[in-house]
């Protein structure tokens, strides 16, 4: 009789084992179904969106198919996990009606205990719809400069000229600066010696500027501002030229090399700082 029941243990031991592998390969294949769906989900995504780039007519522009790409795939991404987590709790057991409670309960919970997700997904919408700026844009957000990487409903992602990865929040963007709307300025300050006559150099710079015209970056002729400075050992030129977004640091290199051959061959000084010291000597006592 004991060997009986030890043989029926052994049994329902191995069934309940049996079970339970079932149950874990079918919550890892839930698992890895997902993971698949939403690697296809991308692809498709982003060739679609590439598409809509390469059209003749009403193509969409390349930041901002790159921006939707972004925000849909994080969409989709949530609503497979979504239906996943519920599949999962469906396999484990869980009464569908329980699912609908556990459901409401956690709207609930969004709207009590979430309200910054809610508010971050709300400001993601209309960073979009509004094009405040996309995916490739150069911006200032909460004094951190980088490129866009990613715009999701939940957070915008900007790397910097360090390589650094900054996560900001939706709801806490605040105020954008875009450096890559339509153009951008690139500003170059000029020193020369307080020597110099002024008004022969500006004639240098205007000259020298008319011959930037071989540079495809500059949209329109430098401006020559004039002077903006006289500080302690030079009088400071300032020159704004404007150029195409993302070109206004390779344009600023390339101006002050072509500046500071012209002034070499016009024999014109870049001053160096200098002090003049006065030396007083006190007269002797008689």
């Amino acid at each position: 009789m004991g060997k009986l029941q030890g043989i029926l243990s052994f049994e329902a031991l191995m069934e309940t084992g049996a079970a339970v592998g079932i149950k874990i390969l079918e919550v890892g294949g839930t698992l890895l179904l997902c993971w698949i769906i939403i690697r296809i989900v991308n692809r498709v995504a982003q060739k679609f969106f590439q598409k809509q780039t390469q059209k003749q007519r009403l193509a969409m522009s390349e930041r901002k198919a790159n921006t939707l790409n972004t925000i849909t795939s994080s969409v989709l991404k949530y609503v497979v996990y979504f239906i996943g987590l519920f599949t999962i709790l469906n396999l484990l057991g869980v009464d569908p009606k329980s699912l609908l409670v556990i459901a409401s309960a956690g709207s609930v919970a969004i709207g009590l205990g979430a309200q910054s997700v809610v508010t971050d997904m709300l400001e993601g919408f209309f960073i979009f719809f509004e094009d405040h700026f996309a995916v490739g844009d150069v911006v200032t957000i909460q004094n951190i400069t980088g490129t866009v990487e990613s715009v999701t409903l939940r957070y915008t992602k900007i790397r910097d000229a360090q390589g650094k990865v900054h996560i900001i929040p939706n709801g806490s963007v605040g105020i954008v600066t875009n450096m890559s709307s339509e153009f951008i300025n690139a500003i170059v300050n000029v020193g020369v010696a307080y020597e110099e006559n002024i008004d022969h150099v500006l004639l240098i710079l205007q000259d020298e500027m008319k011959k930037t015209s071989d540079m495809e970056s500059i949209l329109e002729t430098p401006v020559i501002l004039g002077v903006v400075g006289l500080d302690e050992s030079a009088v400071t030129i300032r020159i704004v030229a404007k150029c195409m977004v993302k070109t206004n640091f390779a344009v600023e290199v390339e101006l002050r090399r072509r500046i500071k051959n012209r002034f070499d061959q016009e024999e014109i000084e870049i001053p160096f700082p200098q002090r003049i010291v006065h030396i007083v000597k006190e007269k002797e006592e008689a």
